[in-house]
């Protein structure tokens, strides 16, 4: 018997104004409705099966990052799990590749927040630097709340594995004078890309914002992880955020600015390939994902 036929590459391409902005498929981890907070679990499985989804919870919940194309600059946000998470994830390289784009293109990547299915990814499986030239840039706050040896000593558990995998992660990068940490206020991290302050998940959970305007993204980290969920109901946590009340609240902050400002969203776990926007819907928000369609040549 023949080979099951394998998905095609996990990568989609938009233009937004001169920016041609890059979706890249790194493979899936579970989202579980026990690990939902803010409501009875029954209330989140009734969503999750009105969503057409496994009332335990997504199984395939997507993990994305997004590639930049700009005045010959090549940048990454996020970078997915690497070897980290195992062989559901780790699959960016692959789709980078199938997109036409090496490591060595890329200049800078910008990490939302040092989980593993976001920066694990920055490391090879011998501990090497995934992307020789690039420098990687994370918010100060999180960066010193992840590599604290006293934090990683009293960690357990999971806890323990992200401590562990964000040292990992950053280890060659620091080694070599590529790591800038930068405050969450300050007006650019690089010409064109403004921080968002949206910490409360981790420590310095961080939005990246780029262009003007209408042509304005957003590229969210995890402000949602359970879109099925969390979109009508903004105020249910997941059992990962570190500081619970303040996720919800700079949820809720950011799902405002991106309504009010109608910006385009790039978010690492809606469904694939995760970009389109926000609009409100009685008490909570609805996603409008944006269309397959042919990449116009840049104005």
């Amino acid at each position: 018997m023949p080979n099951p036929p394998a998905q095609a590459p996990g990568f989609q391409r938009f233009r937004i104004g001169n920016r041609l902005v890059t979706a890249l498929y790194d493979g899936y981890v579970p989202i579980l409705a026990e690990d939902l907070r803010g409501v009875p679990e029954e209330q989140v499985r009734t969503r999750l099966t009105d969503a057409y989804l496994p009332e335990e919870g997504d199984p395939h919940t997507a993990v994305i990052a997004f590639l930049v194309q700009e005045d010959g600059r090549h940048l990454l946000v996020d970078t997915g799990g690497g070897t980290a998470l195992g062989p559901d994830t780790g699959h960016l390289l692959d789709n980078l590749s199938a997109a036409g784009v090496t490591p060595d293109d890329i200049e800078h990547v910008v990490i939302t927040h040092l989980h593993p299915d976001h920066c694990g990814g920055l490391v090879t499986a011998q501990g090497d630097a995934a992307y020789p030239r690039a420098t990687v840039h994370v918010a100060r706050a999180d960066a010193r709340y992840w590599l604290d040896g006293e934090q990683t000593a009293r960690a357990e558990g999971v806890q323990r594995t992200i401590h562990q995998t964000a040292a990992t992660s950053l280890a060659p990068y620091q080694r070599t004078g590529r790591l800038d940490t930068f405050d969450t206020d300050t007006n650019e991290v690089l010409p064109g890309v403004r921080a968002l302050d949206q910490h409360g998940h981790t420590a310095g959970h961080t939005g990246y914002l780029v262009g003007e305007g209408t042509d304005t993204m957003l590229f969210w980290g995890d402000v949602v992880h359970s879109h099925s969920v969390q979109l009508p109901q903004p105020h249910v946590s997941i059992a990962i955020d570190n500081e619970p009340d303040l996720a919800v609240r700079a949820r809720n902050e950011v799902f405002d600015l991106v309504t009010r400002h109608r910006w385009w969203v790039a978010a690492a776990h809606l469904p694939f390939p995760g970009l389109g926007h926000l609009r409100r819907v009685e008490n909570g928000y609805a996603w409008v994902p944006t269309h397959f369609r042919p990449v116009p040549e840049s104005a």
